[in-house]
């Protein structure tokens, strides 16, 4: 053999065994890549096919996140110069009443999750962004959690109340005079009237509410008495009435026993009698004051 031959041939058996071995590593490491994302590949399938993950893509569970991202006031991508107008507050009108189902009327997405047409959840999310709602649903909140007992009764409440207004015909304008008479009454039950300027020329020796008795500004029961010196004359001025709480009009007054209301205002009357009430003589009426 030449030295050449010799050579190369002594090349051949240092480098053989070298590139077997870097081949080894390139296999090793090819396998391991196919190893590796093979395991990927499982843990991707496993993340997609995941429960939560199904359920998010569901066009209804959409239609809450768009309602809510409706009512983000941010921009998404960061500006440099802000040149978008304030987020306006859409307006939800009563039309939006016929359109609920049951199941919801779901919304139109694309394969990307693009919206092609919002569903019913969408306004029901955006609507509780607003403030009134979120303001009546915290406000409805006790500082305690509620014990079994309350709790049914907010629900028999609830309830009794849907079970009600089902059973009405009424419009727009008769609920808000129904909502304004339920709480101009409750407003105007706060506090108690006083009873004032008694007419002693006239001798009235007093003019007070019966003890137990109802005295609000909507129902009176008082007990008149003359001195002993001289009748209360009819057609006189007795007394004043001024209320805790004003009107908002000026009231209906009405009295038992012939006891009658002038000079009505939204503040209060002057009580006038039809009839004399004698000597040392006390007489009971009742009063009932409405708008």
């Amino acid at each position: 053999m030449s030295d050449t031959k010799e050579a190369i041939a002594g090349l051949l058996a240092v480098a053989l065994p070298m590139w077997v071995r870097a081949q080894d590593d390139v296999d090793r490491d090819l396998r391991n890549n196919r190893l590796d994302l093979r395991d990927l590949e499982n843990e991707l399938r496993a993340c997609c096919n995941h429960g939560a993950m199904v359920r998010a893509k569901l066009p209804i569970a959409q239609d809450a996140g768009v309602g809510l991202a409706l009512s983000n006031p941010k921009a998404v991508t960061p500006e440099i110069i802000p040149t978008s107008t304030p987020l306006g507050r859409p307006a939800i009108g009563d039309d939006t009443v016929s359109d609920y189902k049951w199941p919801p009327r779901v919304g139109t997405y694309t394969a990307h999750g693009a919206v092609s047409d919002t569903g019913e959840l969408t306004r029901l999310f955006l609507a509780l962004a607003f403030q009134e709602v979120r303001a009546w649903i915290e406000g409805f909140t006790l500082s305690s959690p509620p014990s079994p007992s309350a709790t049914a009764q907010i629900f028999s409440a609830s309830r009794s109340l849907s079970s009600v207004l089902s059973g009405l015909n009424l419009s727009r304008s008769e609920y808000v005079s129904a909502w304004s008479q339920l709480f101009n009454a409750g407003l105007q039950a706060i506090g108690t009237p006083t009873i004032g300027s008694i007419n002693a020329g006239n001798n009235v020796a007093s003019v007070a509410s019966v003890s137990g008795a109802t005295f609000t500004n909507r129902a009176m029961r008082v007990r008149i008495s003359a001195s002993s010196i001289g009748n209360i004359n009819a057609s006189t001025d007795v007394a004043v009435v001024t209320f805790s709480k004003p009107y908002n009009a000026s009231p209906a007054v009405v009295g038992s026993n012939g006891l009658q209301a002038i000079n009505v205002t939204t503040n209060g009357f002057t009580i006038q009698l039809t009839n004399a009430i004698g000597i040392g003589d006390s007489r009971d009426f009742s009063i009932l004051v409405g708008v």
